[in-house]
């Protein structure tokens, strides 16, 4: 199989304007972006893993109606994140597991089974 060569770098971000009639100030227009966190997916019915999220997946999180999540790396919560959480009645349960954000750690057995009872 042949794959062919891309001239230009293939993550260069893209501009989309929005449809026609749609614009103002806004390409929203007052509409609520949903933005996933990084790495989001659903791993079981009402289950949820993603990246750290940013305040600009706040939306899309309030869409899901979480109760808890689950931080695993030990640096603090930033407060932007704290108010969310508390605005919205989500508790957070945090694992200080260190290099957490590091691929292939080996995460202790007993952490995991403490974090899948939350």
């Amino acid at each position: 199989m042949t794959v062919g060569a891309f001239e230009e770098d293939i993550c260069t971000p893209i501009k989309v304007s929005p449809p026609p009639g749609v614009g103002g100030d806004s390409a929203t227009d007052g509409e609520e972006l949903f933005v996933p966190p990084l790495n989001f997916a659903m791993v079981d019915d009402g289950v949820f893993r993603s990246g750290f999220p940013y305040s600009a997946n706040f939306s899309f999180l309030r869409s899901l109606g979480l109760r808890s999540i689950i931080y695993l790396c030990p640096e603090p919560y930033p407060e932007t994140n704290n108010e969310f959480l508390k605005v919205n009645g989500i508790r957070l349960f945090q694992f200080n597991i260190e290099r957490c954000k590091e691929p292939f750690v080996n995460i202790p057995e007993e952490t995991i089974r403490e974090a899948l009872n939350m």
